[in-house]
């Protein structure tokens, strides 16, 4: 066995157990009975976000990155991230509507494919790291999804929930920023000492009181909204520049482009 070319399994092997993740949590989603079933789907889908995570970092650390990796990546995460927590908000909160409830998680799911295909659209134009995301990164609304589910289980003790228009709102609010245009911190060019240190101390220590209070859920949960309120708090301030007619930094309107190669992976 050819131990050069055995080493590019590695980095795909996190990839496809992303896959067999997001899989569960439908399968699991679709047929849950009580709450530790519907509360281990929604754990599947952070299980599939830390494989997410770790399989670009792999393959960057072994050198084995990829156009192939890339492209598996990115069909995953359309399962993993688009079509697990679709499923999740139908059983969860949507299903009461009819098929009124599955286009709205049709919507979800379009909205995470969309901005996939952008991604590998404009991925070649990409010149490295930049310091935002465009749009909401799919991981972190599947993320927003599950929290919701896992908060709402954990103090309700049902597995479906009555508000399905406040669900089916969420559902279309986070598709949509999916596919905007707004932008969303990468954090790759924050340095952490000094203040942004200060700050991010105070974070970890507001999330674990947070997570010790009430659950771990909430602290997700918080966590997640504030990150998606200061995107759409910073998308306001740029359409309210553009009507105004006052330009922006351009080295910051030209790092927007460099998102596209690792937004995803």
């Amino acid at each position: 066995m050819d131990l050069s070319r055995a080493k590019y399994i590695l980095p795909n092997l996190f990839t496809l157990s992303s896959v067999v993740a997001g899989m569960y949590s439908i399968q699991l989603s679709t047929t849950a009975t009580d709450v530790n079933e519907m509360t281990m789907a929604a754990w599947l889908v952070f299980v599939s976000m830390v494989c997410d995570t770790f399989d670009g970092r792999v393959a960057r650390l072994t050198r084995t990155e990829s156009e192939f990796g890339v492209q598996l990546d990115s069909l995953a995460d359309a399962i993993s991230f688009g079509v697990a927590p679709a499923f999740l908000l139908y059983n969860w909160g949507l299903s009461e509507l009819g098929l009124l409830g599955l286009l709205v998680s049709c919507v979800y799911t379009a909205g995470t494919v969309m901005r996939l295909a952008r991604f590998n659209v404009m991925a070649n134009q990409s010149e490295g790291p930049s310091r935002y995301f465009l749009g909401l990164p799919s991981p972190l609304a599947a993320g927003m999804v599950a929290s919701l589910v896992l908060a709402h289980v954990s103090f309700s003790g049902q597995i479906s929930t009555g508000a399905s228009g406040s669900v089916a709102a969420a559902a279309l609010l986070l598709g949509g920023l999916m596919v905007s245009n707004v932008r969303y911190r990468t954090f790759k060019d924050v340095k952490f000492r000094g203040p942004a240190a200060l700050v991010l101390v105070l974070a970890l220590a507001s999330v674990t009181a947070l997570a010790v209070v009430y659950e771990a859920s909430v602290a997700l949960v918080m966590v997640t909204a504030v990150y998606i309120v200061v995107g759409l708090c910073g998308g306001l301030l740029d359409l309210g520049r553009n009507v105004l007619g006052v330009s922006e930094d351009e080295t910051e309107d030209d790092s927007l482009m460099g998102e596209f190669r690792d937004s995803e992976r």
